[in-house]
């Protein structure tokens, strides 16, 4: 058990705990995690150890009634006495369904009924739980890296090779753990342990039917996101906000300066000419009166990959935008100086409000007339060639042939397909066959059959998100500064997944269920903007940080594993980047590097595994 990686993480700031059965065999498990008793521990009503971990107290809302006991560790603006409420009216596991669906915020629901323990994180991906066998018993945590620590595993080769798929690696492999022995619990299930060490999953979320119309939704997904926000600021006496100009920073802008005593917003005003983020952001700031505003320039800030070559603080999977780690740095000491306890971003905010392109293909029977109406738009708005569109209304409706389709063209080029995957042109054939394997393995795993293909795309975009944000703000905490992103609370996604897909994705209008929702809440004007900006300060930064790339490749650790091809990479790095897809390769690749050192300075990869078998 690799007990020094998880006292080091608790001196680092960083938050985990890990879910033990009500037996004593799970004693054990304690003995060797916990020896001096550091960590901090609620206990089963047996009197036996159930939690242990680091966590913010502040996060951990409790109740008790006779041998049940539940605990919300996250974001829920519940009081205590509600939560031994839920408790009173639990009898088995399954009645807390009810509670799971219907509590605001993003938290995990932990519960131990009778001498069996409930376990779940979000059905979005932002809190999400790990599973082990450790000696006897099953395990859980929040954390894939704390729960491979436990059993002194390492990282497998096999599915590290799907974080350089681009431009993502499809859902059926993004969800799986990177860690040998541990397994990752689905975001629509909860875990079981039995007092006798034993785990299973259960599934307790479906996603909500797409009928409402758009009118019906708004005032929902009003609700819903008015109440995360608010969750997030009741206790906080400072929090920040991204305000970037685009529609979701500043509906969440919008409802957070009603509710706090005092809102910091950051913005970052681009150089660029062709980028009007700064312009839409000061529009907002001039209609919201309260806030107060800091705002930044490139030059203001690291370049990207600043701090390449310096050794970061290793997670459970490569880290999130690996190139502007030391920009966040920085970001986090300039808000925590002026007091800030929180930011907010609106990150979630393009997932939950737009629908999957394969919309169009279920709406084509059933409302052709308007089916082709989005169809002509959509095509106009993105530039799409007829080519395109017959193949994304032609495709296949089930993910089996969908992830067969990309095992065969994972080495053509990505446009051929409307849901291909590649991977980098330095991929070596051992990565090529490794991907291929992973895929066609998936294929043999999921249903024959897709029904309400837009709905499960949609969900699995969403989730994508959340676990973009859940890395995010594990990096976030660890730099002194919680981040929260309020679109992905389980109550606002829902909320805006329950409106018909044509009417919350139109090519009319930009974002139309959010302007509805917020109607009178944001400023009509900051309603008005149809562009989206944001650059790629990557190319004109390349002559800057080309020199530590190319430093990162000797004795690379992918390139050990026989992943990539150093020669085509270092080609890459010194050539011409002549599209947006090379940057995020590098990115992709630099992020896996970065990992695998960083684990390496951590001691973590001595398990790290080359052609496992199975």
């Amino acid at each position: 058990m690799d007990v020094d990686s998880l006292t080091g993480a608790a001196r680092r700031g960083e938050e985990w705990f890990v879910v033990l059965p009500d037996c004593d065999a799970a004693l054990a498990v304690v003995a060797a995690l916990d020896p001096d008793a550091r960590c901090r521990r609620l206990r089963h009503p047996s009197g036996r150890p159930w939690l242990l971990g680091h966590w913010d107290p502040r996060d951990l809302v409790l109740g008790a009634a006779g041998r049940v006991v539940v605990a919300l560790l996250g974001c829920c603006p519940v009081s205590a006495e509600e939560v031994v409420g839920i408790a009173r009216r639990t009898r088995a596991p399954a009645d807390l369904d009810r509670a799971a669906g219907r509590l605001h915020g993003a938290f995990h629901l932990l519960a131990t009924v009778d001498g069996v323990v409930r376990a779940q994180g979000s059905a979005f991906g932002v809190r999400r739980l790990f599973q082990v066998r450790v000696g006897e018993v099953d395990v859980v945590s929040d954390r894939a890296d704390v729960a491979a620590g436990l059993v002194g595993s390492g990282v497998d080769e096999r599915w590290l090779v799907r974080c350089l798929m681009f431009p993502a690696a499809p859902p059926a492999l993004v969800g799986a753990s990177l860690w040998r022995g541990v397994t990752a619990v689905p975001e629509d299930c909860c875990v079981l342990l039995t007092d006798r060490g034993r785990a299973r999953t259960v599934r307790w979320w479906e996603p909500p039917r797409p009928v409402r119309t758009l009118r019906e939704g708004a005032p929902a997904v009003r609700d819903a996101l008015t109440a995360a926000v608010s969750a997030r600021v009741r206790s906080r006496d400072v929090v920040s906000a991204d305000l970037s100009g685009g529609a979701d920073s500043t509906a969440v802008c919008a409802l957070a300066v009603a509710r706090t005593g005092r809102l910091l917003t950051f913005t970052v005003a681009s150089q660029d000419a062709g980028d009007d983020d700064a312009e839409w952001a000061a529009i907002a700031a001039a209609e919201l009166p309260g806030l107060e505003r800091l705002v930044l320039t490139d030059d203001d800030l690291p370049r990207p990959y600043a701090d390449i070559l310096e050794a970061g603080v290793p997670r459970d999977e490569p880290p999130v935008d690996v190139h502007l780690r030391a920009e966040d740095a920085v970001r986090a000491r300039l808000l925590t100086g002026r007091g800030v306890e929180l930011h907010l971003t609106g990150d979630g905010g393009d997932e939950v409000l737009h629908a999957a392109p394969s919309y169009l293909r279920e709406l084509l029977p059933r409302r052709p007339l308007t089916a082709w109406s989005h169809v002509r738009g959509l095509r106009a708005l993105r530039a799409w060639r007829w080519s395109r569109v017959w193949r994304l209304l032609a495709a296949p409706r089930d993910e089996r042939r969908e992830l067969l389709a990309q095992a065969r063209g994972l080495t053509a080029p990505a446009a051929r397909a409307p849901y291909a995957v590649g991977l980098p042109p330095w991929a070596t054939p051992h990565a090529v066959d490794l991907a291929r394997r992973l895929l066609v393995e998936a294929a043999e795993r999921v249903p024959p059959t897709t029904p309400d293909k837009a709905v499960h795309d949609v969900v699995q975009l969403v989730r994508h998100a959340g676990r973009y944000v859940r890395r995010n703000v594990m990096a976030a905490v660890a730099d002194g500064l919680p981040v929260a992103a309020p679109f992905l609370d389980d109550r606002v996604a829902e909320a805006c997944l329950a409106v018909r897909a044509h009417e919350r994705t139109t090519p009319w209008r930009y974002k139309p269920l959010l302007a509805e929702a917020l109607r009178g809440v944001v400023p009509d004007r900051s309603s008005t903007r149809a562009t989206k900006g944001g650059t790629t300060p990557e190319y004109a930064a390349l002559p800057h940080y080309r020199a530590d790339l190319l430093a990162l490749t000797t004795r690379g650790r992918l390139a050990e594993l026989g992943l990539i091809d150093v020669d085509r990479f270092r080609s890459a790095l010194t050539g011409v980047w002549s599209t947006d897809a090379t940057p995020i390769m590098v990115e992709h690749t630099v992020a896996c590097e970065r990992w695998l050192r960083d684990l390496d300075h951590a001691g973590r990869t001595a398990g790290l595994v080359r052609g496992a078998p199975g």
